[in-house]
């Protein structure tokens, strides 16, 4: 089954809101090992065009936080949470041939969710990776005490039964070392 690892808006504007180095760290692992799978990736930037105020307006810190070819590698551009709407993505991931799609980025409880529901609904094998996919925002943002954004999603899609949800020490055993589902 070919597999494809979507990266989601790890860029500037998001990850110098707060430290999510750790999670930058998880993202980074992940893609050294498609890399040495020959596995193809995907990179996403969130663009906002809209709010001059906004941290991910055009040209504000839009770059990615990350090192990316982008010769051999797709970047595209969005100004939703959901990847699949740039109608690149699906048309380049249906060029490779891609059945799998593992997703990691930001932010946890709008792209990463929404791009793994939309993923689904187009009809490919979905794995998101729980700690490589983290987010800027806290438990005061939604006023919701304890809570762990990225433990809640990764369960709500856990439990959907649509969507895998591993962590990347996981997402190793089962997809490097032969023991693939």
């Amino acid at each position: 089954m070919n597999k494809c690892l979507i990266v989601l808006d790890v860029q500037r504007g998001l990850t110098m809101q707060r430290d999510v180095s750790a999670t930058v760290s998880k993202i980074e692992s992940v893609m050294a090992t498609f890399e040495k799978m020959n596995w193809p990736m995907v990179f996403t930037k969130h663009i906002d065009e809209q709010h001059e105020e906004s941290s991910l307006y055009r040209g504000k810190a839009d770059h990615l936080e990350i090192v990316v070819d982008t010769k051999q590698h797709l970047v595209l551009e969005k100004n939703k949470p959901n990847a699949f709407s740039n109608s690149e993505l699906k048309k380049w991931l249906c060029d490779q041939q891609v059945e799998h799609v593992f997703i990691v980025g930001f932010n946890m409880e709008y792209c990463c969710l929404f791009t793994a529901i939309a993923a689904e609904h187009e009809g490919f094998k979905v794995t998101l990776l729980e700690d490589a996919a983290g987010t800027v925002n806290t438990e005061e943002t939604y006023d919701m005490e304890g809570l762990d954004i990225p433990d809640f999603i990764g369960t709500i899609l856990n439990w959907s039964g649509c969507i895998e949800v591993l962590y990347t020490d996981e997402f190793s055993d089962v997809y490097c070392h032969g023991t693939e589902k």
